[in-house]
């Protein structure tokens, strides 16, 4: 008995989260689709605008399976739900791994070129002075 008013509660609990989340997941996924939109009206954002569209339609389909969750208590769509909320989370890594990346070598690539163009500029301003004699 005791563990079926535990397990009433847990689900209970659950249920009251979903039901609170789902206007969120849709609201953010509705932003990052105008997000989205607003990058493709750019040349530039042009290349990855499709990325906040494609995770603006996982959130909006995710706040559904939710919403489908809470009105139906439906296994089913608590699964859909999760799958869902695993490939955002999924690709979000992703693309932060891939940014981390990207930045990185950036900081990279400004060290060595800001090392290399000293050596040059000191290199030429020598060369100038013993050219036009200047500093003798």
């Amino acid at each position: 008995m005791e563990a079926s008013v535990s397990t009433d509660l847990s689900q209970q609990a659950i249920v009251a989260n979903v039901r609170g989340m789902k206007g969120w997941l849709k609201f953010l996924g509705i932003i990052n689709i105008i997000t989205g939109g607003l990058q493709a009206l750019s040349i530039v954002g042009i290349l990855w605008a499709w990325l906040p569209i494609w995770l603006g339609i996982i959130l909006t389909q995710a706040g559904s399976k939710a919403q489908e969750y809470a009105d139906k208590n439906d296994q089913a769509a608590l699964a859909g739900l999760t799958g869902k909320l695993k490939t955002y989370f999924l690709i979000s890594g992703i693309v932060m791994i891939v940014s981390l990346a990207i930045i990185a070598l950036s900081i990279i690539l400004a060290i060595v070129l800001s090392v290399l163009g000293t050596f040059s500029l000191v290199s030429l301003i020598g060369a100038l002075q013993e050219q036009y004699g200047v500093g003798e």
